[in-house]
């Protein structure tokens, strides 16, 4: 049986967005929705606010508002929702995307690639990398096992994001049958961490600006 407590990543079987990259190259670092991130070190363009309200900005995206509320908010609740940028030949910082005290729940995320190559973003195992395979579909991660990314495409990526304040919960049954449909159509590309290993310094990849150095945090694996 597929113990999804240790995915770290699985493409979906739901509908995918319009691509709304040409949208988003008119979004400049001066915009209101434009927020930068000095942990990951990529900024991100906010869509939607934490208490599930669209940005006033998306009145200029109105088919991907339409997805949203028609295909996506039928799977996976309203949350905030926010597109990362990474120009080309940048890189996102390695990190853990949680909190200090939620690491060893299963912190499950959605994201999609408008542009560029979803194969850059690279997981640990011990000191090793692993890539993520290619997808065109919308995909979940398990955003505590630590990652980074390179973007060797040849302009800006944009990843759609979908996570805090959803918090995904393998007792949410509705949700389980999404994993167990899409694993069952992805299933031979699914990533795991049943058998790899954490590096030695995960404990200095959270974002230490807002959580300090967690020194005697522990992996209690699911």
């Amino acid at each position: 049986m597929t113990d999804f407590g240790k995915l770290v990543f699985l493409p979906l079987d739901i509908s995918t967005p319009p691509d709304i990259s040409t949208y988003l190259d008119t979004i400049d670092k001066d915009h209101e929705a434009f927020i930068q991130d000095n942990y990951r070190v990529s900024p991100s363009i906010i869509l939607m606010t934490p208490n599930g309200q669209w940005m006033d900005h998306t009145k200029n995206i109105p088919e991907f508002v339409e997805w949203a509320e028609t295909q996506l908010f039928k799977e996976f609740p309203r949350s905030q929702m926010v597109v990362i940028t990474t120009p080309a030949d940048n890189a996102m910082a390695p990190h853990i995307d949680c909190s200090p005290e939620r690491f060893n729940t299963i912190q499950h995320k959605l994201r999609y690639v408008f542009r560029g190559n979803v194969s850059d973003l690279r997981w640990y195992n011990g000191d090793q990398l692993v890539a993520t395979p290619h997808t065109d579909k919308m995909y979940v991660i398990s955003g505590k096992w630590p990652h980074d990314m390179v973007n060797t495409y040849h302009t800006t990526k944009y990843t759609l994001c979908l996570g805090a304040p959803w918090e995904a919960s393998l007792d949410d049954a509705k949700y389980v049958d999404v994993l167990k449909r899409s694993h069952a159509k992805y299933g031979d590309v699914m990533l795991s961490y049943e058998d790899w290993s954490l590096p030695d310094n995960w404990r200095h990849l959270f974002n230490q600006e807002r959580y300090g150095v967690p020194h005697g945090l522990e992996f209690k694996p699911n």
